[in-house]
């Protein structure tokens, strides 16, 4: 038999909260444990279960990964079976726990009366400290490392359950303001992690190619499952990508993720072969990482691995997917005055896109200010984010059409045209001769591991400035941490936007320099931190059989 809700030979679950609950024919205690009969549909205390003691002692209010059976229902015994709960019912569980705390605060938690207003949540002040002491009371899945980075886009993509603040980007809230209906049978609960089904109505139909070669039995099952189906998502490799070396070779790159970089490297010609490296025997022999070096691609363009694999990019125009992701450009600045443009192309409804600087450190699967390591500007009320708080910037925001400028500008002392006071490592890019080596498809890459343990200082006399059709927006940002600061896009669903990178710009600032100029800046740079590594750690290079046997013929001479 085929109930009209709830699905088959099932009712559906309550849309509001019932007056008698349990075994005790009691109400309920909205913030104490209870679980539901998924026969019945009633609600019963954990004090109040004949059977599991444990439940009693180890449940946790909201809890929703579970299935329950009360004596009523299954008079021999309480059925009971947990399950486990991914990131996203924890939150839910995490959510409706620290709401209803809230809630009876202000002494409006109540089964009867529902809250008129979300109750509006912080990630970093509240949420997240909460799951960290809490971890394996509510889920029996290992802690991740970096399950914080991924947990702001992780409750967008949930936008049944879930809303975000319009104007923080840090404050998240339940969609369902009336806490007595969350359960495992609430209907957002049900359908998380699914995705929806495109009408069906709004569907072209489909043209399928004709059948090649002859035609046996099952051809056209076949010409069916080999024809993309519009809408449905194909998979996608999330390991590695390919591109360009600066000689016009296709290489495959590993994306940077995790807190790790990945740079492919050359020979360094500054140092001497080593005679004992045996090509035909290469597991025999540990390269050292010193005697690469990292190649640096002469021209500015979008980064093809540091950036979100779900992006679709062709040259510089990006078209987004779903949820916030994040692009890089391939070259970061620390120093001087430095400006980029933004073009925005498409606006499909609903979708929109920020555009700033930001750090290695922010994560690229979210937006551009979302952590301390970034800055930016979203399109939507032209709000600006940092640290994933937005402060009011420039009223109306921009769309479709448009050219934002960005630019960012580091004091530096005009006779020495470099940062005053400061040593050469907050300037000069990173050697990366102390990383580790790697062979990824025939080709040698040095892996990176950055960890933002510590929180750097600020720069003073710094600043951040948005542009809007050439028409200057005013100062966004002061004083921001230290660091090498890439041009950054984040684009949230399927808008398009191309990144102008120079030359040529529309609207180029008195002053500012343009950031194609950066590549070639930094080759210089790069050859400069290389042998300064080499200088400073001479006693390991001197180590080296190839240099030790130089060293000896030139002493003899």
């Amino acid at each position: 038999m085929r109930s009209s809700k709830g699905g088959r030979g099932r009712q559906a679950a309550p849309k509001e909260a019932q007056t008698s609950v349990c075994y005790c024919d009691g109400t309920r205690e909205l913030g104490s444990v209870e679980v539901f009969c998924s026969q019945c549909l009633k609600w019963f205390h954990g004090r109040c279960l004949k059977e599991y003691n444990e439940l009693k002692q180890s449940g946790v209010p909201f809890m929703i990964c579970y299935s329950f059976t009360c004596k009523q229902c299954r008079p021999l015994a309480e059925e009971w079976k947990a399950k486990k709960a991914d990131l996203v019912h924890m939150c839910v569980t995490v959510f409706a726990t620290l709401s209803a705390e809230q809630l009876k605060e202000n002494g409006k938690l109540s089964a009867d009366a529902v809250p008129q207003d979300h109750t509006y949540l912080s990630l970093q002040d509240t949420v997240i400290p909460y799951m960290d002491k809490n971890w394996y009371m509510l889920t029996s899945l290992k802690q991740r490392k970096d399950w914080q980075a991924t947990l702001g886009p992780t409750l967008l993509k949930e936008k049944n359950m879930f809303v975000q603040h319009d104007d923080d980007d840090d404050l998240f809230a339940l969609a369902e303001k009336n806490l007595a209906l969350l359960g495992p049978m609430h209907e957002a609960v049900k359908q998380m992690g699914k995705r929806q089904a495109p009408e069906r109505e709004n569907r072209e139909p489909r043209e399928l190619p004709p059948i090649e070669g002859p035609k046996t039995r099952g051809a056209s099952k076949r010409r069916h499952a080999e024809t993309p189906v519009p809408g449905k998502k194909q998979k996608i490799a999330a390991e590695y990508t390919s591109t360009a070396t600066p000689d016009g070779a296709q290489v495959d790159i590993p994306y940077c993720k995790d807190g790790y970089r990945y740079f492919l490297t050359e020979k360094d010609p500054n140092v001497p072969d080593d005679p004992n490296w045996n090509p035909n025997n290469p597991t025999a022999y540990v390269i050292p990482s010193y005697s690469h070096r990292v190649l640096n691609s002469e021209t500015m363009h979008l980064s093809a691995n540091d950036r979100a694999y779900q992006l679709s990019i062709v040259g510089n125009t990006i078209t987004g997917f779903e949820g916030y992701a994040m692009a890089r450009a391939s070259h970061g600045v620390s120093k001087g005055t430095w400006y980029f443009e933004v073009n925005f192309d498409e606006q499909p409804e609903d979708s929109h896109i920020r555009i700033g600087w930001s750090q290695f450190l922010a994560p690229i699967q979210a937006c551009v200010g979302y952590n301390k390591f970034s800055y930016g500007w979203r399109s939507k009320h032209g709000t600006k984010f940092h640290d994933a708080k937005g402060k009011k910037y420039y009223t109306g925001g921009f769309k479709r059409g448009d050219t934002l400028g960005c630019l960012i500008h580091f004091p530096i002392d005009k006779k020495t045209l470099l940062p005053p006071n400061q040593p050469s490592e907050t300037y000069l890019p990173p050697s990366y001769k102390n990383g580790t080596l790697i062979n990824f498809k025939s080709n040698i890459f040095l892996e990176i591991h950055e960890d933002a343990a510590k929180l750097p200082k600020t720069y003073k006399k710094c600043l951040i400035e948005f542009f809007h059709n050439g028409k200057s927006c005013g100062k966004a940002y002061e004083n921001i941490y230290r660091g090498n600061y890439f041009p950054s896009v984040s684009i949230f669903k399927n808008a398009t936007i191309t990144l102008n990178l120079g030359p040529k710009y529309k609207h180029l600032p008195p002053g500012a320099s343009s950031i194609h100029l950066r590549a070639q800046e930094i080759q210089c740079e790069q050859a400069l931190s290389d042998m300064l590594y080499l200088v400073s750690n001479d006693e390991v290079v001197l180590n080296y059989p190839a240099v030790k046997k130089e060293i000896k013929e030139e002493d003899m001479e």
